[in-house]
């Protein structure tokens, strides 16, 4: 067994799921909250074309929320993604993703399956930014290139937030990303929920996020 392998089957990462800490060698994540949304939820996305575009990192501090992640570093996010929405429901795209935390650099990417833009409301961590509308991508895909054979076959989802550009634009913000099974990657896509406060979301500390 290499170094890596051993540290990913001994190290201990904080996953969260159904909302519930548990501890073992993994990405860190929020839960899928989405995860029973209905199919049908109200969108507003169909029946036009959509694109969203980002290429942009973030840092959650260690003690985020009571460190809630479980981390004793800070956590170092990367996204690269674009998304497409056609007007009859086809999706397209590519994302990576890099996590380092604890000394652990986890990556992964694949294919955008699933992509719809909503309003985004006053964020309870974020008062100071007002509602925007059209701005949100919520998006997801399969894992399809990772160094972590365990995610391979999985779905990983964000919410992307574009802020504007110039002078009187907010930062940009984004969700930690999601992890789990393909219902549950197109129930978050559906659902026009906004991040859950309890996980962030985060002001990104660089690059940007296109939403159209």
């Amino acid at each position: 067994m290499s170094a890596k392998k051993a540290i990913l089957a001994t190290g201990a990462a904080v996953a969260l799921c159904a909302g519930a800490m548990t501890v073992g060698a993994a990405v860190v994540h929020e839960p899928d909250q989405d995860a029973t949304a209905s199919s049908s939820a109200a969108t507003s996305a169909d029946g036009h074309v959509h694109n969203a575009t980002g290429g942009y990192h973030f840092t959650i501090p260690a003690d985020f929320n009571g460190g809630i992640f479980g981390t004793t570093t800070p956590i170092l996010n990367r996204v690269t993604f674009n998304a497409h929405r056609d007007s009859d429901g086809t999706v397209s795209g590519w994302f990576m993703y890099e996590q380092e935390a604890d000394g652990e650099v986890f990556r992964l990417g694949g294919p955008v399956t699933c992509f719809k833009v909503y309003d985004t409301p006053v964020l309870e961590r974020m008062p100071e930014i007002p509602a925007q509308s059209q701005n949100r991508a919520k998006w997801g895909g399969r894992i399809e290139v990772t160094n972590d054979p365990s995610l391979l076959g999985r779905y990983g989802w964000f919410n992307s937030i574009d802020n504007g550009e110039g002078a009187n634009g907010y930062s940009d913000i984004s969700s930690i990303v999601g992890l789990g099974n393909e219902a549950a990657n197109e129930a978050f896509c559906n659902s026009p929920n906004p991040p859950n406060p309890r996980f962030g979301p985060f002001l990104i500390g660089g690059g940007n996020v296109q939403v159209r």
